[in-house]
């Protein structure tokens, strides 16, 4: 069994170079989401599992940051940092979960994505969103009853197996698993 080490990894030339690479794609497809702007579909989740897997939590958490901060700001949208805690979370839980794994299980990502799903985009979003008053809920009981929320449950339990099918096939791809083992 492998543990998790809490220090930086050291980055070569080409770790700073494939994490700017990375970082650049998911603001690009950040850009590219599907939906309103209430019901938005998106798949940063690709580029943030490939840097959880080969940059681990502690490079992931501040990237995760950076990209929040620069997409907020990019957008023109107003930045409110309790929402970066949503990101932070997202890279720490995938950074935990895959980092220096060169092939992630069905039941590892099945596991991390219900987490993720169910903790930030359910819980903490919609709970962030009514505090923030995007979302008309004041009480436990409005919550169970709001046609919103339960759309956002809806969304969620569509997306998870579409993230993990989505997720295995693009952090167990040979092609960037050989990329990987070039640039590490």
């Amino acid at each position: 069994m492998k543990t998790l080490a809490f220090t930086f990894p050291r980055l070569r030339v080409q770790g700073i170079a494939l994490l700017g690479v990375l970082m650049a794609l998911e603001f690009v497809i950040a850009r590219f989401t599907v939906g309103t702007s209430f019901l938005k579909i998106s798949f940063t989740f690709i580029v943030i599992g490939l840097i959880a897997k080969w940059f681990g939590p502690l490079w992931g958490v501040p990237v995760a940051f950076v990209m929040d901060f620069l997409t907020n700001f990019m957008a023109g949208q107003p930045y409110i940092f309790p929402f970066a805690l949503i990101a932070l979370f997202n890279a720490f839980i995938f950074g935990v979960s895959y980092y220096n794994r060169e092939k992630l299980s069905w039941q590892r990502l099945i596991i991390t994505l219900f987490l993720q799903l169910l903790i930030s985009n359910v819980i903490m979003n919609t709970l962030l969103l009514s505090l923030y008053g995007f979302i008309p809920i004041h009480s436990f009981s409005e919550a169970l009853s709001s046609p919103i929320v339960w759309t956002r449950i809806i969304k969620n339990a569509i997306m998870w197996p579409i993230e993990v099918v989505i997720s295995y096939v693009f952090l167990n791809n040979g092609s960037l698993e050989s990329l990987r083992k070039r640039i590490f």
